[in-house]
């Protein structure tokens, strides 16, 4: 009997991918004062380090040989060296579509038990010119597949926000209540409200807010909408406020897809 898979879209591409790797003496300071300009994994090879994070995101991750970190673009932060021949090794990105799962929204230190594995794929082989766009690309979405695999399976803590979420991925144009969203969970208000924001990074409102944006831009793109059919289609009903969330989102107008 012929089995058929049919595979959903994944939630975001890349392109634009990076690699450095970098050895610092202890008290090196680097700083990211003006956010970081790429999405990227940091994985320790030798030594210790910390990243200070400032602003809505503060928080202080101290990471040793054999940690991975991801730090979102527009992250703002300051990272010290605390050894002598600290080695770290840096994958960053952009996206050119869709938008990360709401695990790595924040500053992360991700467990993931093969992270030297995944990063040294990035290091230690070297494809010849002709392969090595495929190459970087087939690494990170390996990465990208590892985390997904590890991270699939809500949280035991986060399983009560488990049908508002995907209530939202499968409905973000209904212009529904938080309330809505925490009956569907059985919780009160406040409480989901806390520990949705705790899970994504964001309220339901703004997260419900990216996931149309992105469903907008794919629409512009096709070139088959115009910006005000584009917004309506996907929930929006003020223009200058999608016009105004989308270049938060995007860094440019709709008009410039």
């Amino acid at each position: 009997m012929k089995k058929e898979f049919h595979p959903g879209k994944p939630p975001c591409t890349v392109e634009n991918i990076d690699i450095v790797s970098v050895i610092r003496n202890k008290d090196y300071r680097h700083s990211y004062k003006n956010g970081r300009g790429k999405h990227g994994f940091v994985y320790v090879l030798h030594g210790r380090m910390r990243d200070d994070f400032i602003g809505e995101r503060e928080k202080e991750i101290e990471l040793s040989a054999g940690d991975l970190v991801f730090i979102p673009k527009g992250c703002a932060y300051f990272g010290n060296y605390l050894e002598d021949g600290t080695e770290i090794r840096i994958i960053q990105f952009d996206l050119a579509s869709g938008t990360l799962p709401p695990y790595l929204s924040e500053p992360t230190k991700i467990e993931l038990p093969d992270a030297g594995e995944c990063m040294g794929a990035f290091f230690d082989t070297a494809p010849t010119s002709e392969q090595s766009a495929f190459y970087y690309l087939a690494c990170i979405y390996d990465l990208l597949r590892r985390l997904d695999a590890l991270y699939s399976r809500l949280p035991a803590k986060y399983a009560r926000i488990k049908r508002a979420l995907t209530y939202i991925a499968e409905h973000p144009q209904e212009n529904l209540s938080v309330s809505y969203y925490a009956r569907l969970s059985n919780m009160s208000e406040v409480g989901f409200r806390r520990l949705f924001r705790e899970y994504t990074g964001k309220s339901p409102i703004d997260y419900r807010n990216a996931l149309r944006l992105e469903s907008a831009r794919v629409r512009l793109q096709s070139g088959e909408y115009n910006v005000s059919e584009a917004a309506e289609s996907v929930g929006f009903s003020n223009l200058s406020f999608f016009i105004r969330l989308y270049k938060k989102q995007y860094g440019h107008t709709p008009k410039k897809e």
